[in-house]
C-alpha cells in the first residue's frame, strides 16, 4: 500500500513534464493541435519545421509548417528572428496547415523564430517559435500559435 502511495506522484509528476516537441496557443479553440513527429528540413536559404500527424510512416498532414528564410542572418543560433520582417518584398517567414484537401496559409501580425543551434544538415537542434495569426473573414479575432521542437536538421 505505501509503495502505491509513493508511486501515484511520481507517475504525475512524469504527465507533467514538458516534451521538447509540442504546439500550444489559442488556436487550439479552432483545430486541435495534435501531432506525431517533428521533421525539420533545410532546402537552400529556408528552415522548415513540420508538426506531422503519421499513420505508420505515411504523413496525413502537418498540424503546423513554420518556415523561415535564414540566408542574411549570421549567426542563426541564439537570434530571435522576426518571421514578419520583410525579405526580397516578402514576408521572411510563413505559418501554414497542411491537410490532404489543401494547404491553409496563415497571415502573421507578430512572429518570431529562435534556433538554440545553428540549422545545418545532421545537426540535432532545439529551438521555439511564437506567433499571433491575423483574424480571418470567418474568426473574428487574432489567435496565437507557438511551438517547441527539437529534431535533426534534414538538408534536402
Amino acid at each position: 500500500m505505501r509503495a502505491t502511495l509513493l508511486l501515484v506522484p511520481l507517475l504525475l509528476l512524469a504527465s507533467c513534464s514538458d516534451s521538447p516537441n509540442r504546439l500550444y496557443g489559442s488556436m487550439s479553440q479552432v483545430y486541435p493541435l495534435d501531432f506525431n513527429s517533428v521533421r525539420l528540413t533545410l532546402v537552400g536559404d529556408q528552415v522548415s519545421v513540420e508538426y506531422q500527424r503519421m499513420s505508420g510512416q505515411t504523413v496525413l498532414g502537418m498540424t503546423a509548417k513554420v518556415t523561415v528564410s535564414i540566408g542574411d542572418i549570421q549567426p542563426v543560433a541564439g537570434n530571435d528572428i522576426d518571421m514578419t520582417s520583410l525579405v526580397n518584398g516578402l514576408p521572411r517567414g510563413t505559418v501554414q496547415r497542411v491537410e490532404s484537401d489543401g494547404t491553409t496559409d496563415f497571415t502573421l501580425q507578430v512572429g518570431k523564430i529562435h534556433f538554440n543551434q545553428e540549422p545545418v544538415a545532421d545537426a540535432e537542434i532545439t529551438g521555439w517559435f511564437h506567433t499571433t495569426v491575423a483574424a480571418d473573414s470567418a474568426e473574428s479575432s487574432s489567435r496565437t500559435l507557438n511551438g517547441n521542437f527539437q529534431a535533426k536538421v534534414e538538408a534536402l
